[in-house]
């Protein structure tokens, strides 16, 4: 393993084994490269703060939280449940803090309410209604609802600056020096 990846999973033990009451953690996770590589990093903290400090010290929880849109592709959507069900299993096998939820966009917010039903226009790059309906407000009631259960959480996105100029803008304005999280509203 390369020394940037070990150093990354250390950051991650560290934040992991703060003392802030076991504030839960989210991964918001797609099944694409970037929340794979999030969950990956995470798991393998977990594991190595077990190798070191023993089961005890796994405290603190960790979701997986998936958004179902419930228009995908049907050949995707059984490959997502599929690797959540992997996910679930192989947590509860190693003995790991981790549950795998899976949210979707209240019936109201469905595409085929809104398409049909409320007569959206198909969404298109100038309109794209659906994101919002369909992940963004799914996820964030979930967010939310731990928050509330819990009085915070921490919310861990794999995103990559080089993906995009906007991106990259985005995630250095929220950057704090000298700060491995940030907080956001």
């Amino acid at each position: 393993m390369s020394k940037r990846i070990e150093y990354i999973i250390d950051d991650i033990k560290e934040q992991y084994l703060e003392k802030d009451n076991n504030i839960p953690w989210i991964i918001g996770f797609s099944g694409g490269k970037d929340s794979t590589v999030v969950l990956t990093l995470v798991w393998r903290a977990l594991l190595a703060i077990r190798e070191e400090q023993g089961n005890n010290t796994l405290a603190r929880q960790v979701y997986v939280v998936n958004n179902d849109t419930l228009v995908e592709n049907p050949i995707i959507t059984d490959y997502i449940v599929e690797v959540m069900d992997c996910i679930r299993a192989a947590a509860i096998e190693q003995k790991l803090p981790i549950n795998v939820q899976t949210t979707v966009p209240k019936l109201e917010d469905s595409f085929w309410i809104s398409f049909l039903g409320k007569g959206y226009p198909v969404p298109n790059n100038t309109f794209r209604w659906c994101t919002d309906r369909l992940k963004i407000h799914p996820m964030n009631k979930y967010t939310l609802d731990t928050i509330k259960n819990n009085g915070e959480i921490v919310l861990l996105l794999g995103v990559r600056k080089a993906e995009s100029i906007y991106r990259a803008n985005n995630i250095r304005a929220r950057e704090i020096e000298g700060k491995i999280l940030t907080h956001h509203n």
